[in-house]
């Protein structure tokens, strides 16, 4: 879901957002860097994370404080409900727009959260977008698709949040993403005669991530001229 369909009013006037996942967890709002506690900055990634799917307040608390409680009372729910209004001022500073309409709750048997965004402004959901637009394109297109994917890699994802399950999986879905695109480069590259293109790309990923020993191998297996092109079946 994005908040397009709000953008038609009169008085609506959406703030610059930018949610940056390569590197530190940030968010800009209007190009300044928005200066969140920990605990507020980690709901912001889960809500950002779910890409406008609906996150159970109770899941939002669970992944977000440090030491949840097990049992789940009206206390953890009001400090929730504290920090969704801390993420709606940070999200319309200066009440220039009403917050609502980026961050929504939804009430039925439980009480759930959902941020719409547009995915141009998230690096991660860019970096997803462009791996799934190369395989539905072919040749030079696909390529090129892949490359400007794999330039977004300079750093390592989501680092200064905490080790919470859905901080894992999203590592884990953004890893088998980046080998994929490397995977589907190296044949794509070799495809069409252009194996200096993925060697520079690989070389540039190498450089940045000299301690992923994961990826040196798999690019190390991706360099072999002997292997045979199978990854996507591209014709000249």
């Amino acid at each position: 879901m994005t908040i397009a369909a709000y953008a038609g009013t009169a008085t609506f006037r959406r703030p610059r957002f930018r949610f940056l996942g390569f590197g530190l967890f940030r968010t800009d709002v209007d190009g300044a860097t928005a200066l969140l506690p920990p605990i507020t900055r980690t709901m912001l990634a889960r809500l950002v994370l779910a890409r406008g799917s609906l996150v159970d307040a109770d899941d939002l608390y669970r992944d977000s404080w440090p030491d949840p409680a097990p049992t789940l009372r009206r206390e953890q729910r009001v400090a929730v409900h504290k920090r969704i209004a801390e993420l709606r001022r940070c999200l319309a500073p200066g009440q220039i727009t009403d917050p609502m309409t980026v961050l929504l709750t939804e009430r039925s048997a439980r009480t759930g959260y959902r941020l719409l965004l547009d995915g141009d402004q998230v690096d991660l959901h860019v970096f997803a977008d462009l791996v799934f637009r190369a395989a539905a394109v072919r040749d030079a297109v696909a390529v090129d698709l892949l490359v400007q994917a794999l330039a977004m890699w300079t750093e390592r994802p989501l680092l200064g949040l905490p080790d919470k399950p859905f901080v894992r999986d999203h590592l884990c879905r953004l890893a088998k993403l980046r080998d994929r695109a490397c995977r589907e480069l190296a044949a794509g590259c070799r495809a069409l005669g252009r194996t200096r293109d993925a060697r520079a790309a690989f070389d540039r990923l190498q450089a940045e991530h000299p301690e992923d020993v994961a990826l040196r191998d798999l690019i190390e297996q991706l360099s072999d001229d002997r292997q045979p092109v199978t990854a996507i079946a591209w014709s000249r």
